[in-house]
């Protein structure tokens, strides 16, 4: 195969999987995070903090910003946990685009400086 070739067939893989590019995925990040507020604020506000000031009345789990804050949040590991059966949160169904919107979110709220692998 000729080198022209295989820069024809990455190109046209790229094309058909533009998550597959890094630049994408930042997009697609900045583009999520204002939905996952939305859906964190309708599905969450009630026992969560959702931004990154405090509010009024008695919450139950921990604000978004401690949780984001922890070493061991990453994407992969707020997919997992979202998907799980938990037995003090009630058991909310997120699709596709609203688990990776309050996904990007919440890591979005990490501190300045941290990395999220």
């Amino acid at each position: 195969m000729t080198s022209g070739r295989v820069v024809a067939l990455v190109l046209g893989a790229l094309a058909i999987a533009p998550s597959a590019c890094p630049a994408a995925a930042v997009e697609r990040n900045a583009d999520h995070r204002p939905r996952g507020w939305t859906v964190a604020v309708e599905l969450c506000s009630r026992c969560h903090v959702v931004g990154r000031e405090p509010q009024a009345g008695g919450r139950i789990g921990p604000d978004f910003t401690t949780i984001a804050a922890m070493s061991s949040t990453t994407g992969l590991a707020l997919n997992v946990f979202l998907q799980s059966h938990r037995q003090w949160m009630p058991s909310i169904r997120l699709d596709r685009d609203e688990m990776d919107a309050v996904i990007d979110y919440i890591l979005s709220l990490k501190p300045e400086g941290t990395t999220t692998p």
